[in-house]
């Protein structure tokens, strides 16, 4: 995964995931019992439209919570984004991830994360959501290559 060049508004993260078909990416982001191998330690999903969702990091006490948007099986998934621990530095964002197959087999994976606006607190914040997309993107990619989390 990479940052996209992109306004100050808007992260854009991508990245392609050669070893995933967009179905399976879809089911690594929308399934607890999946979501879990490579992002949070703790998550509760209720994966439909207007269903929420709630990741947990406890060594941390970290919570990230919100509500789908979006969901269309192995094309997009939408939904609201926000800490509980950092209510007033990271206000609720959208997500946007879209998914497109590529030529011969995989999946690429184009994150969207906003809005930001140009503070610098809400820019150190975007900084460190590029950065989160970037590392856990490559926990994702190593469950099929069999890197350990």
């Amino acid at each position: 995964m990479k940052q996209i060049p992109s306004a100050p508004e808007l992260a854009v993260i991508s990245g392609d995931f050669e070893q995933f078909a967009p179905e399976e990416i879809f089911a690594y982001f929308t399934d607890a019992e999946k979501i879990v191998q490579w992002w949070p330690k703790v998550a509760e999903i209720d994966a439909r439209v207007g269903g929420s969702y709630r990741l947990s990091w406890p060594d941390n006490d970290w919570h990230l919570r919100g509500v789908f948007t979006a969901l269309e099986p192995g094309r997009h998934i939408g939904f609201t984004w926000a800490w509980d621990h950092e209510p007033s530095v990271t206000l609720h964002k959208q997500v946007d991830i879209w998914l497109q197959p590529l030529f011969e087999s995989g999946s690429r994976v184009a994150v969207f994360h906003g809005p930001f606006t140009t503070s610098e607190d809400d820019q150190s914040a975007r900084q460190g959501i590029v950065e989160g997309w970037i590392h856990f993107g490559m926990n994702l990619a190593g469950l099929r290559e069999g890197a350990s989390r």
